[in-house]
């Protein structure tokens, strides 16, 4: 029997130029941290599995209660498995609990979910059988328009603290290791993870746009697609950059969520450093605001900056291994279109769901609603979302041909790209 103490939530997604962020923050949820996956075959001790890699999100093939499969999103920044899609509430015949309160990020109000338990899953060649988590009434992320993909939930503590989890960004493979049979990488330096609440913690010291440094404790979130978010309420001395961008940084639960994108100078944890950092800058009243027990964190890294080295994750001993891979030179750039984009993962079909006003994609008379039919000549139902994110980011003064339905009618116009951070 599991006691299910008093439960609220902090759900975030951060889009487009900081792609996803989902931060489940619990108050208290210590009764869901003992589901332990176990391998089930393959090579003793260690197995590989692949991943898709979209938008910067890790998105893992999952089977419940023996159907699927169903993509879930590995999501270290989660404390317990969240179904999103709630079609699978009556599709797998799921055994519903207790209702709890979501405390979401945004401007509105909060949600009521519900627990499930005794679920079936498996990841790969990887089991838990009594697995819990909780399923949202409706699916207000919207995560398979954004991905371009159907996405059904999210999958992340009860999953990295089953084994020492390696993460190959640039192969897209994921390898899994029995905590006992697990052997440190040669030539590369632990890093101390702090694991509090279902939720690991790297120290770091950030520099700003001057020469103060200041130190910083940070999520370690594969579930976020941008480099680095700080939170200025949470340290006086975070403070947002002169330059900075006005940005819609995403949806949360409870609504828009709004900031600034701005670099900072460098950030460091260890003896591993990268510099020029794109970095958001949430405004308090849609995160800060919303977080009573943040175990004093100061903001996230994120996949665009993980994603440049292969990532060893040893929970069972508070560490963490980076070794820089082939992306690790590859500069820090954001959008340079100011378009949001959303799809119909069913057709491949992308819609324009934002104009952000003054952008690029403003001054070429795109409009929101408009459907992308083609850039530079290429269907766009032959790209997959990243392709098209990649190309928006590419380079500054990079002319695009974008083909463009809007009502009745089918236009062309030269996107002319600018960095604007």
């Amino acid at each position: 029997m599991i006691c299910y103490p008093n439960i609220s939530f902090h759900l975030s997604t951060f889009s487009k130029s900081l792609l996803l962020s989902v931060a489940l923050l619990f108050c208290s949820f210590h009764a869901f941290s003992q589901y332990q996956f176990r391998i089930t075959e393959g090579k003793k001790g260690q197995i590989n599995m692949p991943f898709e890699f979209q938008r910067n999100l890790i998105i893992l093939p999952v089977y419940i209660n023996d159907h699927g499969p169903y993509n879930f999103i590995l999501d270290s920044g989660v404390s317990i498995m969240l179904i999103t899609n709630p079609a699978l509430k009556d599709s797998l015949n799921l055994q519903l609990g207790r209702n709890v309160t979501i405390k979401g990020l945004g401007e509105g109000d909060d949600l009521t979910a519900q627990i499930v338990t005794g679920i079936k899953m498996k990841i790969g060649k990887t089991q838990c059988t009594n697995m819990a988590g909780a399923i949202i009434p409706k699916d207000v992320l919207d995560l398979s328009a954004y991905v371009g993909m159907p996405i059904y939930g999210i999958i992340g503590f009860d999953f990295f603290n089953s084994f020492v989890v390696r993460i190959n960004y640039v192969s897209q493979l994921i390898t899994v290791y029995d905590t006992s049979d697990f052997k440190q990488p040669r030539k590369c330096k632990p890093i101390p993870l702090i694991i509090e609440n279902q939720r690991a913690y790297v120290i770091a010291e950030v520099t700003m746009n001057d020469t103060k440094i200041v130190k910083t404790k940070l999520i370690i979130d594969t579930g976020a697609g941008h480099p680095v978010s700080l939170e200025p309420s949470s340290n006086p001395d975070i403070k947002v950059p002169d330059s900075t961008l006005d940005a819609y940084l995403g949806r949360g639960l409870s609504g828009p969520i709004d900031g600034h994108i701005g670099r900072i100078k460098h950030l460091a944890f260890s003896d591993i450093e990268v510099k020029n950092v794109i970095t958001s800058f949430p405004n308090y009243s849609d995160v800060g605001a919303k977080i009573t027990n943040n175990n004093n964190r100061n903001g996230n890294i994120g996949n665009d900056l993980l994603k440049r080295f292969t990532v060893t994750f040893d929970y069972s001993r508070g560490r963490m291994f980076l070794k820089p891979n082939v992306y690790f030179n590859m500069p820090f750039e954001h959008d340079m279109s100011g378009l949001e984009l959303a799809s119909d993962p069913t057709v491949k079909r992308y819609f324009i769901s934002l104009v952000q006003p003054g952008s690029p994609a403003d001054q070429a008379g795109l409009q929101k609603d408009d459907e992308i039919i083609s850039i530079n000549l290429k269907p766009v139902s032959e790209m997959p979302v990243s392709e098209i994110d990649g190309l928006l980011r590419s380079k500054d003064n990079r002319g695009l041909l974008i083909q463009y339905h809007r009502k009745n009618t089918t236009n062309y116009v030269v996107l002319t790209l600018k960095r604007r951070v």
